[in-house]
């Protein structure tokens, strides 16, 4: 059998072997399973990347408040329509707001009512003032 004998003789082979391979219902049922775990995984991946971002909206407005989140996305709202998609995004909405007030009152510095330095540093670590 010459070079290009054997050449022609494995392709046909080949497409032989894929014609059958495609008839094999384990073959599509493994194919149709790959299909969709590939797109519940980019599912997934948009679902996180959403909350993330939400969280990162939520926290910008919890340490800035809502004026000042507003002040920072107005350059990105100029150029977006006020249907759009992302200026509903990027815009606060209760749940972020809520959230945020909720993150605000939790990381909000406690007011000290200790009268004097021994007194703050006993409350820390009892016993160190000596009284």
């Amino acid at each position: 059998m010459t070079p290009k004998q054997m050449i022609d003789f494995d392709a046909r082979r080949e497409s032989v072997l894929r014609a059958h391979l495609k008839q094999n219902p384990k073959y599509r049922a493994t194919v149709r399973d790959r299909r969709v775990a590939f797109a519940a995984g980019v599912v997934r991946y948009f679902v996180g990347l959403g909350v993330v971002l939400f969280l990162l909206k939520t926290f910008l407005i919890s340490q800035n408040g809502q004026d000042a989140y507003l002040a920072m996305v107005a350059p990105l709202l100029e150029h977006v329509s006020v249907d759009g998609v992302l200026a509903q995004a990027v815009a606060p909405d209760r749940y972020s707001t809520f959230l945020a007030s909720a993150i605000a009152d939790m990381t909000a510095p406690k007011p000290q009512t200790a009268a004097s330095v021994p007194e703050a540093l006993d409350r820390v670590i009892p016993g160190v003032s000596g009284s």
